[in-house]
């Protein structure tokens, strides 16, 4: 039984973002996406996002290589320096402000947000408290035109009872594999509005009730 979708303001965003340089250089490429990250960081500072909700992941380094197709020597025609970079807003009005100083700037690639809320966890259990009773009220519909009555629930779980077998070993593995919805929207241009007015949550679970 699925839970209808509540539907609720974010008041947290989880954002992702990747700093490149392509040059043949590559001191100089190395020393662009650190500018740029420089300038990222003074951004997020200067909208409310704290230091210890930023985090700045090593620097890639990879060769470009043009392939010879007279079997001589490979020349490097480049090197590909790039910095993921990964914040969490906790202020969502500042993030049209950080999305409009990011997108379509040089070396900033692959911005995304991932909104959520910080009470999940309670929404989430007051959503399936939700589910189970009316799992309940469904399960005495269906047995109602049987003369029977539904009396104590004898199984409980948030996966489909025909995928356990999967997560056991047995049967179709993938079955068991619970689909993850990603309330996230990626930022392609300027005026696309970064904060969505509502995210949803919703819970399912399955129960197995004793008729008599």
């Amino acid at each position: 039984m699925r839970c209808p979708l509540n539907r609720v303001n974010s008041n947290i965003a989880t954002c992702t973002l990747t700093l490149r340089s392509i040059d043949q250089d590559p001191s100089k490429a190395e020393s662009t996406v650190d500018a740029r990250l420089k300038s990222v960081l003074a951004t997020l500072s200067a909208n409310h996002v704290s230091q210890n909700d930023i985090e700045s992941f090593k620097i890639n380094k990879q060769i470009l290589m043009n392939e010879n197709n007279d079997k001589g020597p490979a020349i490097i025609r480049g090197y590909d320096t790039s910095r993921n970079l990964k914040f969490t807003a906790r202020q969502l009005d500042s993030l049209p402000a950080i999305e409009n100083s990011m997108v379509g700037a040089p070396n900033i690639e692959n911005i995304s947000c991932q909104f959520d809320r910080t009470d999940r966890a309670a929404i989430e259990a007051d959503l399936l408290t939700k589910a189970i009773r009316s799992a309940k009220d469904e399960a005495a519909k269906l047995a109602e035109p049987l003369c029977r009555h539904v009396t104590t629930a004898v199984a409980v779980s948030k996966s489909p009872f025909d995928s356990i077998a999967g997560s056991l070993g047995f049967g179709n593995p993938f079955a068991a594999m619970p689909g993850f919805g990603m309330m996230f929207k990626k930022s392609v241009a300027n005026d696309e509005l970064l904060v969505p007015s509502t995210i949803s949550i919703s819970t399912t679970v399955n129960v197995l009730f004793k008729m008599e």
